[in-house]
């Protein structure tokens, strides 16, 4: 892995997920883009339009002022971190801020989330969301308050339709030492084997290399909740899972259990797209 892009609006949220990104970066070696994207009009300029308006500060100089702090801003971020070689990128743009995100090449994207609920989850979804559903890259959504990003007890939700996600987040994470689990959600939609599945479970572990992991069936109501109960239950430190990636009229009705669980888990969550 060469570059981790990592979006920022200098809030906590935002900050852990530079945090995260580091520790990543200091594990594989790779290059950090802390990205701000301020999109025009901001409310900011009227902040400097009224302070400084009176004295003929223009609009274009106030716009000026508020990408001048926000470079001072990610300047000052980036020095708190040694050893690790991180780029400060600002998008100046009228459109919205996950296009300005996804217009940026990236092996990972690591960015924070407070997640969404309501009708604000219903009608528009988080911004991580949405790069979760739109993203060519993996994505680590950050959630919760992560100091060092070193996953003890790792949940891969699995449905074995899918195995690219595995090799991604084996490849770009860091899972030294962790426990493997892999589970998979039974909804009663069909009967199944619960023996079947767990040789299944092995045989696809066993074909990635990996060793003394956990395999478990668990029953819900649907997967996301099968998925939240059961990182609840072992109090794990990272979900591991794809996304169809969805749009237009299909994401509408059908959703994403990825996107629903990046907005309702308390534990970062590692999602990869997948046709």
């Amino acid at each position: 892995m060469k570059k981790i892009l990592v979006p920022t609006d200098f809030s906590p949220i935002a900050n852990k997920a530079l945090d995260v990104a580091v520790n990543i970066a200091r594990y594989n070696g790779a290059t950090i883009e802390l990205l701000n994207v301020s999109i025009y009009p901001v409310q900011d300029i009227n902040t400097y339009y009224s302070l400084y308006g009176a004295s003929g500060i223009s609009i274009d100089d106030a716009w000026k002022g508020v990408l001048n702090d926000a470079k001072n801003e990610m300047n000052e971020l980036i020095s708190k971190y040694e050893g690790v070689k991180i780029k400060a990128l600002i998008d100046e743009s009228s459109e919205k801020f996950v296009d300005s995100v996804l217009n940026h090449k990236a092996d990972l994207i690591v960015m924070g989330s407070n997640g969404a609920e309501g009708f604000k989850e219903f009608f528009g979804g988080s911004n991580s969301e949405e790069v979760v559903r739109m993203a060519s890259c993996p994505v680590l959504v950050v959630k919760g308050d992560v100091d060092n990003f070193e996953p003890k007890k790792v949940v891969f939700a699995i449905d074995f339709t899918h195995e690219q996600f595995l090799k991604k987040a084996l490849y770009h994470l860091p899972f030294k030492d962790a426990e493997l689990h892999f589970l998979y959600v039974d909804t009663a939609l069909k009967v199944i084997d619960y023996a079947e599945i767990k040789d299944k479970m092995q045989k696809m572990t066993a074909k990635l290399k990996l060793t003394d992991c956990k395999f478990v069936v668990q029953e819900a109501t649907t997967v996301e909740a099968g998925i939240l109960d059961y990182v609840e239950e072992i109090d794990a430190d990272l979900v591991v899972m794809y996304t169809h990636g969805r749009t237009g009229i299909t994401h509408f009705f059908k959703g994403s259990i990825a996107e629903d669980v990046v907005n309702h888990a308390n534990v970062p969550v590692f999602t990869f797209v997948e046709d």
